[in-house]
């Protein structure tokens, strides 16, 4: 089992390449979490999370607190920036797709959460998906700490009363 990258602020200092490169991978899934529930499709999501990544390069030297947290706000920013027009790539030069297995697993949480507003199933991305704080979803949502505890209540009822009324696997 991977031990977890510690990413502290002391840890990344401006020009070390291999500590930045290591915290950027460890932050990675969380952000991709966080883009998809924004409903972003895979391959807009692979292309902010790109756009991210070389914008927190270039100013690795402002950052400050956890490095993770950082990186998502630098994701959740670049994804709310005017849509471009990305080319379409070509069939073959796609990735393989995940296993029958691997789609089929909380399904019925996946629906739930899609029923959600946005902005609540961006925060509930944000603070269990990617693991942030509600000071940092706050910060990442440009809101009070106190709205986005509100924001995250709203989407668990809303999420409670949802799988609590239909049945496993009807949604």
């Amino acid at each position: 089992m991977e031990r977890p990258v510690d990413v502290s602020s002391q840890e990344i200092p401006g020009h070390d390449e291999e500590a930045f490169a290591e915290a950027l991978l460890a932050a990675l899934r969380p952000a991709l979490r966080a883009l998809r529930a924004m409903g972003l499709s895979e391959d807009d999501t692979a292309d902010v999370l790109q756009d991210a990544s070389i914008r927190a390069w270039r100013h690795r030297a402002q950052r400050h607190g956890e490095f993770g947290a950082w990186f998502i706000a630098i994701a959740y920013h670049e994804a709310r920036r005017p849509h471009r027009r990305w080319p379409a790539i070509p069939v073959f030069w796609q990735g393989a797709r995940s296993s029958p297995d691997q789609e089929a697993r909380n399904d019925d949480l996946d629906r739930a959460l899609a029923r959600l507003p946005r902005r609540q199933r961006t925060a509930v991305s944000l603070r269990y998906g990617s693991d942030l704080t509600i000071l940092d979803v706050a910060s990442t949502l440009g809101i009070s700490e106190p709205a986005a505890k509100q924001l995250l209540a709203r989407a668990r009822e809303s999420l409670r009363r949802t799988l609590s009324s239909i049945p496993r696997g009807e949604l």
